[in-house]
């Protein structure tokens, strides 16, 4: 493999660990890259200042380094600002802007304790949109660079051959729809390389070139032939890091910092108003993944069973503030971004962040329903992480299973399914199902759902890298999961499914939440995974009412 920069296209900085960068700017974020020094391009808008910090804990002594037309040390990259921060990673940095609506990058560079480089990455949004608005990575999350948004242009730039010419907020929000299953194993590489568990390959100048790399020698999603960006990543870190990849493929599904970067669009459209004043029902599963924000890879597996969450009082004032008349839902909606706390029927208390999509209107019975896809915030007193899989909708509304049918009818991996069923191609994560993708055919039914394989990409093992795959798996049903009241919009039943260390099969229960992105398969004993999934009618929700593209 030829790694997609040589070390002759960067100058170093040594500067402690930065996992995660934040930016200010107004309406759109995302990931970036690096670049080399240049004049204010002719037409700038003048001078802005972007506040942010280097977080991660505070880095201070990091430098920032802001970029127009390409990440830092790319094709077309130019500086338009650098910055040091200061002591609990604060920062300022000028920047002058061109009038126009060529992408902006942020970029910063780290050297671990043992020497590894560290390079991350995030696109932030055209320049004319980009003001001195102070905001902060807790109001908006995609001014966080990370692990995630330097593995989603990773993938941009193969598909687009390392071109950022028609880079915009909208592209990169499908970007991250589309490509989910391929960008959560990039990302977990790049962390198990930034957080030491694994060591970066030594024809790689960091992590960033290691991350182009894995995306270039991979094949993504869609089309005809199955992804194989995990197989990839675990061949690239070699022997003794796929432990690592599983647990840490669930563990950023899972946490409030990055798991808003990974659901429906990395966008945060300030001003808009996404989720209408009024009074909903919050229903959803918790689920618990044994699993440490402290030490995602190492943490030992988790036997807690997913937890069911049903709250009728739920109400949304017009400025964006969440209550329930119980008090087990407080928090506030921003765009899209929501920040929430919830406590289950046994009294436990979990702050997540997340995501809000608006589901399709086949979906529901009546009114206007959201999906919500979130994950943990990290209290100073747990560090556990857990997923939370929701649905907001109205207090009338009930589920139309049989409404994902008419949402299409085919599937963008290529998946081979009868007639009136749809493809979904489910990649695993996790110590129970991580590295397992399994090819299955959907159908609504009128009270859940119905999955079966399908017979062709049925099921890969991607750390394995088994030459002749054999995974199969029996039909299995999901229906609405018992409860006081019952919870129709969370479907639920036992299924047999291919695991990490038993590809044979293990028993357990596979939960599904309407609108959500993945499969929670539970066996109890073994722990808990994640199977997630992109781009099928399942999953596919609007960012925003009148958005012309499903994330």
């Amino acid at each position: 493999m030829n790694p997609s920069h040589p070390a002759s296209n960067r100058s170093w900085t040594l500067l402690p660990l930065a996992a995660a960068l934040a930016l200010a700017l107004s309406a759109c974020g995302g990931g970036g890259g690096t670049t080399t020094a240049a004049a204010p391009t002719a037409g700038a808008l003048g001078a802005h200042k972007l506040t942010g910090a280097v977080i991660d804990g505070p880095i201070a002594n990091a430098t920032v380094v802001i970029t127009t037309g390409a990440p830092l040390g790319q094709t077309g990259a130019v500086n338009v600002g650098t910055a040091t921060s200061v002591a609990g990673g604060a920062y300022t940095v000028s920047v002058n802007l061109p009038a126009t609506n060529v992408p902006v990058f942020a970029n910063a560079t780290a050297t671990t304790a043992a020497g590894t480089s560290i390079a991350l990455a995030a696109y932030i949004g055209p320049a004319n949109s980009v003001t001195a608005a102070e905001l902060t990575a807790a109001e908006i999350p995609n001014l966080v660079i990370s692990q995630v948004t330097t593995a989603a242009l990773a993938v941009y730039q193969k598909l687009n051959a390392g071109s950022y010419a028609n880079l915009t907020p909208a592209v990169y929000a499908a970007l991250l729809s589309q490509h989910h299953d391929d960008i959560l194993p990039i990302a977990a590489a790049i962390q198990s390389v930034a957080d030491e568990l694994c060591a970066k390959p030594a024809l790689f100048v960091d992590t960033e070139s290691m991350a182009n790399d894995i995306a270039n020698q991979s094949t993504l999603s869609g089309g005809t032939t199955a992804s194989n960006v995990t197989a990839t990543a675990s061949t690239t870190l070699q022997s003794g890091c796929d432990s690592e990849l599983r647990n840490l493929t669930q563990s950023i599904a899972a946490n409030g910092t990055w798991a808003p970067q990974l659901d429906q669009g990395d966008i945060n459209q300030t001003g808009v108003t996404v989720l209408v004043a009024g009074s909903y029902t919050l229903q959803g599963l918790i689920t618990p993944t044994g699993l440490s924000a402290a030490a995602p890879a190492s943490a030992p597996v988790g036997t807690a069973q997913p937890v069911l969450f049903n709250d009728a009082t739920v109400s949304v004032s017009a400025s964006g503030q969440i209550t329930s008349t119980d008090n087990k839902v407080s928090g506030t909606v921003n765009g899209n971004y929501l920040q929430f706390s919830v406590t289950d029927a046994t009294g436990a208390s979990y702050a997540f962040a997340g995501k809000l999509g608006v589901l399709p209107a086949a979906f529901l019975t009546t009114g206007t329903g959201y999906a919500v896809r979130a994950g943990t915030q990290p209290t100073p007193t747990s560090a556990s992480l857990s997923r939370f899989d929701a649905v907001l909708v109205p207090a009338a509304a009930l589920p139309n299973w049989l409404g994902v049918n008419a949402s299409g009818s085919h599937s963008e991996d290529g998946l081979a399914c009868p007639a009136g069923s749809f493809g979904a191609r489910l990649m695993g994560n996790g110590s129970a199902v991580g590295g397992i993708v399994l090819g299955t055919c959907v159908v609504g039914q009128a009270n859940g759902l119905a999955w079966s394989q399908s017979t062709t990409m049925g099921g890969e093992d991607e750390y394995r890298l088994s030459s002749s795959p054999t995974l199969s798996f029996s039909p299995f049903n999901l229906a609405s999961a018992a409860g006081s009241p019952a919870l129709p919009f969370v479907v639920s039943g036992p299924a047999t499914l291919p695991g990490a260390t038993s590809a044979s099969g293990m028993a357990g229960t596979a939960y599904y939440v309407m609108g959500a992105n993945e499969l929670v398969f539970s066996t109890g004993a073994s722990g808990t995974g994640l199977f997630t999934m992109n781009e099928n009618p399942l999953d596919k929700v609007q960012e925003t009412h009148t958005a012309g593209e499903d994330h």
